[in-house]
Parts: C-alpha cells; structure tokens; sequence
C-alpha cells in the first residue's frame, strides 16, 4: 500500500510537468485601462514576432469589465498590421452581459474576465513582428467600466 502511494505522489508532478509542455499558447498580454476611462482616440498595441508560417492559430480577445460598464456589448476596432506594413481591420462585438443584465464573465466581485475566440484557423503567411491594435468603437469619449484590454495566440 505504500509503494502505491509513492507511485501517485510521483504521478502528480509528472502529469503537471506534461500539460505545462503541451500548452499551445505563444502570446498573452492584457493592458491596463486608465481609471478614468477608455479614451476613444487611446490605441491598444500589442507586438508579436511570428516565425511559424506553417501553423493555424487562434486568436483571442480578453476583457475585463467591472459594475461601472454601462452596455450589455462591446464594439471595438481590431487592426493587424503585417511586416510589410500592410494591414487588415475587423469591427468584433462582444457580448459582456446576457439579456436580464448579468455579466457573462467570470470572477467574483465587482471585475468580471472575458475571453472571445474571434478568429478560428489564421495562418500568417509570412514571417516577422505583427502589429496589432484595438481601439474601442462606442462612440463614448471616455468609455467607464473596461479595466484591461488583452490578446491571445493559441497555436492549433
């Protein structure tokens, strides 16, 4: 019986060591909001260098919004910027709340965590450093409520 009990405690670490190794995401980074609000004109910039032109990603975008968010949605502007300068935008809405007013997100307390899988299967064709930015398109000057702006690349 005590051999067994060794064998589960070495398991453990091990089966740890092994879903840390398989982990597919390449890039993850969340920015802070200013306290007074979301300045329409404020861009988000996140900057990765991809080398990998032979995979499909996913992309993911993740909010954080507290009690003060006055909306059930989101509506902002995603540009990526190609290394040759090139670029592509797309306007995403996220759904933050479900129709009786309660937020979608997780967490407890006041701040609540949303992530949005908005693009399935992207491949990069070309090597070097992608510029993507976010900007948010509520038509408010200063949009209360959204505490962090992020971005993820999961590779498929």
């Amino acid at each position: 019986m005590q051999k067994a009990s060794h064998g589960f405690f070495i398991l453990i670490p091990l089966a740890f060591m092994l879903w840390g190794c398989n982990s597919q995401i390449v890039f993850e980074k969340s920015q802070k909001i200013a306290a007074e609000g979301w300045q329409m004109n404020d861009v988000i910039t996140f900057e990765k260098e991809i080398n990998d032109t032979t995979s499909l990603y996913d992309v993911f975008l993740n909010v954080r919004n507290n009690n003060e968010y006055p909306y059930s949605n989101l509506y902002v502007f995603f540009h990526t910027i190609f290394p040759d300068g090139s670029h592509y935008q797309d306007t995403i809405e996220m759904i933050l709340a479900d129709r009786q007013g309660k937020w979608t997100g997780e967490g407890f307390g006041k701040i609540k965590s949303n992530s949005f899988h908005f693009r399935k299967d992207v491949w990069f064709p070309v090597e070097g450093e992608f510029t993507f930015t976010i900007q948010h398109a509520m038509r408010e000057e200063y949009l209360k409520g959204i505490t962090d702006i992020g971005m993820r690349i999961e590779r498929k």
